[in-house]
């Protein structure tokens, strides 16, 4: 069986009030604290190849060092290459980009791997040339990507698709019509990279009870009630039928439903760790 390392590679953060992000129907905070929220890199090695899982914000969406929301924000395609250098790698090395979804904080420095494979699925690009208007104010997506991607070597997939031994990816619709997750074959067992169905362990990890930030500071949070079901979607679900089965589709994948086999795609307790 071919195993897979996983490497959680920082590409910058945002900062914000955890109120802000505060789901609905969940109890109320006792501590409204602020957490920075990185934006995550998954490089995955098997000994012969390196494949990389999203690509970070582009820079084009940090003006004077705030991010969506005009928060404090830090990120872009300098944070990219220096976490691929600290690995020994130069984008070049990447055979193969793996896009969870083609929102501006996953697939914006997309133009970097000129060498690789970026593959994504096809209802993903089809949400990204018709965007419903919910999606607009928020920014979503980097448009000025579109013309990069045709530029590079683009496979679109259609639905859950192998992409090497003990690798493949599966659709999970739900925060954007084609989100999808990768499952990895690792030492431990399967691990499944879920973009942002769910944006940190809290919300698909039930009994969570604390947020560990990135510098290891513990905050205790209310425990999700179990009126909310297996996961608590956030704000930016767009739709809530695809969400809760995508989040069976992911707990039936993972070989555990724990940290370390569901990683969401802002955890910031994931940075810099090694699976």
């Amino acid at each position: 069986m071919i195993l897979w390392t996983i490497k959680v590679l920082y590409f910058g953060n945002i900062t914000a009030s955890v109120s802000m992000i505060w789901p609905a129907g969940m109890p109320s905070l006792a501590e409204n604290f602020k957490m920075s929220a990185p934006y995550l890199g998954f490089l995955l090695q098997n000994g012969s190849r390196n494949v990389l899982v999203d690509t970070g914000i582009s820079d084009g969406f940090i003006v004077d060092g705030k991010a969506w929301g005009a928060l404090p924000a830090e990120g872009g395609a300098r944070f990219v290459t220096e976490a691929l250098k600290k690995e020994g790698l130069e984008p070049g090395d990447i055979d193969t980009v793996l896009l969870t979804h083609l929102h501006n904080d996953h697939a914006g420095n997309v133009h970097l791997f000129k060498k690789a494979r970026i593959i994504f699925q096809e209802e993903e690009w089809n949400n990204f040339m018709k965007p419903i208007p919910q999606q607009l104010p928020r920014g979503d997506y980097d448009f000025s990507i579109a013309g990069v991607l045709k530029e590079l070597t683009t496979v679109m997939v259609k639905g859950d698709t192998g992409i090497d031994a003990g690798l493949r990816v599966m659709k999970i619709p739900g925060h954007s019509r084609g989100s999808q997750a990768v499952v990895v074959n690792t030492e431990r067992g399967r691990v499944v990279l879920i973009g942002d169905l769910c944006l940190f362990n809290f919300m698909i990890i039930p009994g969570t009870g604390e947020v560990v930030e990135m510098n290891g500071t513990h905050h205790a949070i209310p425990v999700a009630p179990a009126s909310l079901g297996p996961a608590v979607p956030s704000s930016i679900i767009y739709d809530l039928f695809g969400f809760y089965d995508s989040v069976d589709r992911v707990r039936a994948a993972a070989s555990k439903i724990e940290p370390g086999y569901i990683l969401p795609g802002h955890e910031p307790s994931l940075v810099g760790t090694v699976i």
